[in-house]
């Protein structure tokens, strides 16, 4: 398994380059949500790859195959990963993917690193509110009670859309029963402790997926986000029929939007 050590975190990364042997048209890198892993944009990125782009996918610290270190983690460390695995894989800009809690990560790093990011698009991007606080100490305290267990047996019933297929919502389960409780938990407090990025100073293009049966990261939320954005090229594109785990629901849609806002903002 291909890891990368970034100080005291061992990463565990996908590099997805173009089969031709030329430089890609532009490298992406993705930032999966709460209870996820890199695996959740396996079908997106292949996609991608097969248009020239290179696509870094990873598990951030306490999800999937990167193990939970101990340390509390927040928005801004999350962020400082991305920067450093595109350093210690020579991606000198990028367009970054981010989902959920990612896509806080995502608008973090498009407000604040623009020397290093082309663009962002925010798939489901949760709102940093306090009004998240009591639900995750409540999700936390099952998790420390019970595990995983509670988890797999609810989100994926009531996370996705009506219409999801049972093979999504088995994906969703089996990637929530792969999760660290003690990362899962430390992953469930950054999004408690998060703040909203700073949308105003954000001057990089942005597309936002909304899905439009996401309980998780409401339209309302992601309509509030881009109205605050300073950016003149943005865009907010609502996907019909679709909850929050959008890259498993409706891979293909997520991935031609992606390509036409990439065309758009050449």
């Amino acid at each position: 398994m291909p890891f990368l050590q970034l100080g005291y975190k061992k990463i565990h990364y996908t590099d997805l380059k173009p089969e031709v042997e030329s430089a890609p048209r532009e490298t992406f890198i993705f930032v999966h949500g709460l209870g996820s892993s890199q695996d959740y944009y396996q079908a997106v990125a292949l996609g991608l790859q097969h248009h020239k782009f290179r696509c870094i996918t990873f598990d951030t610290t306490g999800a999937g195959r990167s193990p939970y270190t101990q340390v509390e983690q927040s928005i801004e460390s999350i962020s400082d990963d991305v920067i450093g695995i595109m350093d210690a894989l020579q991606v000198s800009k990028a367009i970054v993917v981010g989902h959920s809690m990612g896509g806080i990560v995502a608008a973090h790093l498009a407000a604040e690193r623009s020397d290093r990011v082309v663009a962002a698009v925010l798939i489901g991007p949760v709102y940093p509110s306090d009004s998240a606080g009591p639900v995750f100490e409540k999700r936390i305290e099952t998790v420390e009670q019970q595990g995983m267990e509670p988890m797999a047996n609810t989100i994926p019933y009531a996370a996705p859309a009506k219409r999801a297929s049972p093979l999504v919502r088995a994906f969703i389960r089996e990637l929530l029963l792969g999760q660290d409780p003690a990362g899962y938990i430390s992953n469930c407090r950054v999004i408690v402790n998060a703040k909203p990025p700073k949308y105003a100073s954000i001057s990089v293009p942005i597309l936002i997926l909304a899905g439009e049966e996401d309980k998780s990261a409401p339209l309302k939320g992601c309509q509030k986000m881009f109205d605050e954005m300073g950016t003149s090229e943005k865009k907010l594109e609502i996907m019909k029929g679709v909850g929050h785990w959008q890259c498993l629901e409706a891979f293909e849609e997520v991935g031609k939007q992606i390509l036409s806002f990439y065309h758009e903002i050449q």
